[in-house]
């Protein structure tokens, strides 16, 4: 009988800005396959590796811990179906390429200035990722109030999943336009915008320590799903 792909567990390693990432789903492997796996994979390694593996445990964490790796910060998946309930009457419009690259790398590093992964984006970094296959900018939502970019939802579809499923990728309100609920109503212009598209099931991922982000998004219909933890060398481990 032949294996199904989709069963056969896999690890990726890829890079990143801070180099080089694996990522893992231990749910599909024994804990003893996943040790030798990983063993295999870090002794091909450089120094500053990072591990995002999903559906982690306490064995896990000591089996990390016995490879040099410590467990740093964990992120929700969320999932829900789309259309949501609630449901917002904002007016956004489509990122424009070549114009607001400048004003958005501003407005993001500016929402996320304590974010290590999510802060410090270059026009050039931006640039880069317009390049990519999935990249759409009629899927990344602009508001703009009082001439500014006050908030935006960048939104990315994942075709290669079965059912395909439309993340709210980034999503930042600029802190001069705090307390105006734009959190919650750029998400919902987002996921109704993957509505439009024809996407049925939504996703995001959040800190699970952002309780305030957990929240909101429990409120709009969202549920965790997945959570995916952040292992890095005990060396640079901060």
């Amino acid at each position: 009988m032949t294996e199904d792909p989709a069963e056969t567990p896999t690890i990726t390693l890829t890079e990143d800005r801070d180099g080089q990432l694996i990522e893992v789903d231990a749910s599909r492997w024994t804990q003893d396959a996943l040790s030798m796996a990983l063993r295999d994979v870090l002794s091909q390694t450089s120094t500053g590796v990072s591990i995002w593996l999903d559906h982690p445990s306490e064995e896990i964490d000591l089996l990390l811990g016995r490879l040099g790796m410590t467990a740093q910060r964990d992120l929700f998946r969320m999932e829900t179906s789309i259309p949501l309930g609630q449901r917002t009457e904002i007016a956004t419009r489509s990122f424009i390429i070549g114009q607001d690259e400048e004003e958005w790398c501003e407005v993001n590093n500016r929402a996320f200035s304590w974010h290590r992964e999510q802060s410090g984006w270059t026009v050039e970094l931006l640039k880069e990722r317009q390049k990519e296959s999935w990249f759409d900018a009629e899927g990344f939502r602009i508001y703009e109030q009082d001439g500014r970019i006050a908030a935006f939802c960048w939104t990315k579809v994942h075709a290669d999943e079965n059912p395909v499923i439309g993340e709210v990728y980034v999503i930042a309100v600029h802190p001069d336009f705090h307390g105006l609920g734009l959190g919650r109503a750029l998400t919902l212009a987002g996921y109704q915008h993957l509505e439009d598209a024809a996407v049925t099931k939504a996703m995001l991922y959040v800190d699970a320590d952002n309780t305030p982000a957990v929240n909101l998004y429990r409120d709009i219909g969202l549920e965790v799903q997945v959570v995916r933890r952040l292992y890095q060398q005990h060396n640079q481990a901060s």
